[in-house]
């Protein structure tokens, strides 16, 4: 009897997990499809051919090729710098700089455009300071089109690398190292055939997800971008035009480069595999260091945390200034806390963090339903079905952002079977379902990762004692995972709380979110609460890395 029920609630959670995975993934996916290839109810190529031979609409798909590659450039060289020299070169706080290097991942990417527009815009205070230091009849630079917006991403998504490199690097063998040194190898030979092969995947991965990142980027283009056009800001302007026919066709376009990316370098990660070592030989901190490295790294490092602060402080400090001071004065200095009371005191101004605050809650708790049944079952080894909802709930990986949002528009504009027969957009829900999406693939594979530290002979001995099933996953199984599980939710939680693309698209009257209402403040030159926004967001970000890092801590003793 207890065996056939649980083996029911099984069935009936598989049943639920791929009506949800087809209907809000596939099925948008399918529909976008068909939107983009049928006109009055017929089939054609019409509205995709003419796109791809109009000469403006190839130089806006040549635009964004150049960001996602751009990108992949700027951030892999940073990153990867950055974590050889965390790796091989920092001695003092270490920690310190680790947290600080993390920073960009801890804060939305609205905040810090808004925040470099203020720094290094035509009126910004640095540039504004450099152009009165130097005496200058016109601006120093111009912070605006495909530099601009490299120089964004670069700030954002570095982490991608930093992180995935430094995991990378724990797994090189460097009693090998030591040895082919001994035999007269130099540098440049040892980081090419020991160095380079044991990071190759790591690079490869975080290739993937910056290139995706980049093609789909909307923030840094929308704000400042200038005629600078890719597609991700001529999607949102498709749908704001209503021709969801264009729309699609650009949708499809996106997603082809990213998947037709991800499969390339998959293939070169296939056919240059590279076997670890049993068990690796740790590197030990000698006090040798390679003057050269350490000159080059460590100066990359002094201007990257010099970069992150930057922002940081510019927020913090126009938050607690008057807006018309922040308008008329390189340098403001009429401190007030009236931006922050106004988003206090007013209902309608305090709306969009409650907003952000529960809809990123609301995307962690259903990713979190979802994904940690699906690890635990693959933990188990449970079958098909179990590597195909993994498959589907990794399709998100893949997709920028705003194929995402255009996929949901798309099938969830009129009454759907997957929405109980109701039309979902212009709704409350449809904001928090985008985003328990794009969140699925980071759980899912927080939860993995939790799973594999997992020691499978507790829960056996649960079960020897005569625990059942589902008591050894709620009191054994559950516990053990949670650190790990809770990290990875958080990460989602912070990267949600200031979601922008997503956001422009799916947003309506009764979810407006906060990263909406700061772009839309400082449109109405309300620059001191548009920053008095970013400083709640970026205090509740640090909190969230605090309590990351204390989940990391327990989870290593």
């Amino acid at each position: 009897m207890r065996r056939t029920a649980c083996r029911a609630g099984w069935l009936l959670f598989y049943a639920i997990l791929f009506f949800l995975l087809i209907g809000y993934i596939v099925y948008p996916m399918l529909n976008t499809l068909r939107q983009a290839f049928l006109s009055e109810g017929q089939f054609t190529t019409a509205v995709f051919t003419d796109y791809i031979t109009n000469p403006n609409n190839l130089q806006v798909i040549e635009n964004t090729l150049w960001v996602g590659l751009g990108a992949v450039v700027c951030c892999g060289v940073l990153g990867t710098a950055l974590a050889l020299y965390m790796t091989f070169c920092a001695r003092r706080f270490r920690k310190a700089l680790h947290v600080l290097l993390l920073s960009p991942m801890m804060i939305p990417g609205v905040i810090i455009v808004i925040a470099f527009v203020q720094l290094y815009g035509e009126s910004g205070i640095l540039t504004k300071a450099v152009e009165a230091l130097f005496r200058l009849e016109e601006t120093p630079w111009q912070f605006s089109g495909l530099p601009g917006i490299l120089f964004v991403i670069t700030y954002t998504q570095y982490v991608y690398f930093y992180l995935n490199v430094s995991v990378g690097l724990k797994y090189l063998d460097y009693s090998a190292v030591e040895a082919a040194r001994s035999l007269g190898a130099g540098r440049v030979r040892i980081f090419v055939d020991m160095i380079l092969p044991t990071i190759l995947p790591a690079l490869i991965t975080s290739a993937i997800m910056t290139f995706a990142s980049g093609i789909g980027a909307y923030t840094a283009p929308n704000l400042i971008g200038g005629g600078y056009k890719v597609l991700s800001t001529q999607i949102v302007r498709s749908k704001a035009n209503y021709r969801m026919d264009i729309a699609s066709a650009q949708v499809l376009i996106l997603f082809v480069m990213s998947v037709s990316v991800m499969l390339l370098l998959q293939y070169y990660k296939r056919r240059h595999p590279y076997v670890r070592s049993v068990r690796p030989t740790s590197w030990q901190d000698t006090g040798k260091r390679s003057n050269l490295l350490s000159a080059v790294c460590g100066v990359l490092a002094a201007i990257q945390l010099l970069l992150v602060l930057l922002p940081i402080a510019a927020v913090i400090y126009l938050s607690f200034n008057t807006t018309h001071s922040i308008m008329m004065s390189v340098f403001p200095t009429e401190f007030t806390l009236e931006n922050y009371r106004q988003i206090l005191a007013s209902d309608r101004v305090f709306e969009p963090l409650v907003n952000s605050l529960t809809m990123s809650l609301i995307a962690v708790a259903a990713g979190l339903v979802l994904t940690v049944p699906v690890s635990y079952l693959a933990y188990r080894r449970s079958g098909r079905a179990v590597s195909a909802a993994k498959y589907l709930m990794m399709i998100p990986w893949c997709m920028p952002v705003s194929v995402i949002g255009i996929n949901l528009i798309n099938a969830f504009n009129v009454r759907s079977v997957f929405a109980l027969g109701q039309a979902l957009i212009g709704g409350y829900a449809i904001l928090p379902i985008g985003y328990t999406i794009t969140a699925l693939p980071l759980l899912l594979s927080s939860n993995d990762v939790a799973m594999e530290s997992f020691n499978p002979v507790l829960e056996e001995a649960s079960k020897s004692l005569g625990a059942s099933r589902w008591y050894g996953i709620w009191r054994v199984v559950l516990p053990n995972i949670a650190p790990g599980v809770a990290s990875g939710a958080i990460l989602v939680f912070i990267r949600t709380i200031g979601e922008y693309t997503m956001s422009a698209l799916l947003y309506g009257v009764y979810n407006r979110p906060i990263s909406i209402s700061m772009v839309t403040n400082m449109q109405e030159f309300r620059v001191g609460i548009s920053m008095a926004y970013g400083v709640i967001v970026i205090a509740v970000s640090y909190l969230a890395l605090a309590l990351v890092l204390k989940l990391d801590k327990r989870q290593q003793i």
